[in-house]
């Protein structure tokens, strides 16, 4: 399983009327959310603006509140969230061919509650992986920056369960040279390191004071450590269910669960 890519599109301005996207359920791991339409809240000056003699739709603005279910009949997990909406020119009316001019609202998601999962997380993982996924999947939206800045921070901490330490003689460790550290101990691991020095230079870049990250960057970036994980856990997990139905000579493993 990749990341999901409704999380994309949840990133983008959403055009009233439009279907909103579908992220898969972060309690279930199976069903979808629907989402129910927006209430919107005018900003104040907003509604000042209304009564001005050169007012445009344009001027429109405010926030908004959403709630969403998951479809999964033994789930239904609630999501509410929340982010700021405007109005602009309708795109849904002037790719219908509509002749006149045509406004819409826009809806940037800043919040989702219990948050969208940034990335899937292999069942194999150590518990300090998983928390630093969900520490960036709470900020994804409202604080992209912040987001890689705990995705390099779930590298690191991959590396700590690893037994890669963060510290040396009193000193903090660059996440380059634990890396580094962890590269070199097997002649299998250089190509997964590449992956995990990309996010760390992501993280990087979240850090600084005047980042611009978007939250589509960080999707990225979570598919870079997907893929790492991919290959660390995953694939191993995939191998050991394969001998254990040759053991069994073709009944699957009552136990276990490959993500």
């Amino acid at each position: 399983m990749s990341v999901d890519r409704a999380l994309s599109e949840l990133a983008k301005p959403i055009e009233a009327g439009q279907p909103w996207p579908r992220p898969l359920c972060p309690n279930c791991g199976s069903g979808y959310i629907g989402f129910a339409s927006p209430t919107e809240v005018e900003d104040y000056s907003s509604v000042l603006g209304r009564s001005h003699e050169a007012f445009e739709p344009e001027w429109v603005s405010g926030i908004f509140v959403i709630a969403g279910r998951c479809e999964n009949i033994d789930c239904r997990q609630v999501i509410h969230g929340t982010g700021d909406y405007y109005v602009d020119y309708s795109q849904k009316a002037e790719q219908d061919g509509y002749p006149g001019v045509a406004y819409s609202a826009y809806y940037t998601v800043k919040h989702l509650h219990p948050p969208m999962l940034l990335m899937p997380i292999p069942t194999s993982a150590p518990s300090e992986v998983r928390e630093g996924v969900l520490r960036a999947s709470r900020v994804l939206f409202v604080d992209p920056g912040l987001a890689a800045t705990a995705l390099r921070a779930t590298v690191e901490r991959f590396l700590t369960a690893e037994g890669i330490p963060g510290m040396s003689n009193g000193q903090f460790r660059s996440a380059h040279a634990r890396i580094e550290e962890w590269r070199d101990a097997d002649p299998a691991r250089p190509s997964v390191a590449d992956l995990l020095f990309a996010v760390k230079w992501l993280g990087n870049a979240g850090t600084h004071e005047d980042s611009n990250l978007t939250t589509i960057e960080v999707l990225d970036g979570a598919r870079v450590l997907d893929e790492a994980f991919h290959r660390l856990f995953t694939g191993p997990d995939i191998d050991a269910h394969a001998r254990g139905i040759i053991a069994a000579k073709g009944s699957p493993p009552a136990a276990g669960r490959v993500s």
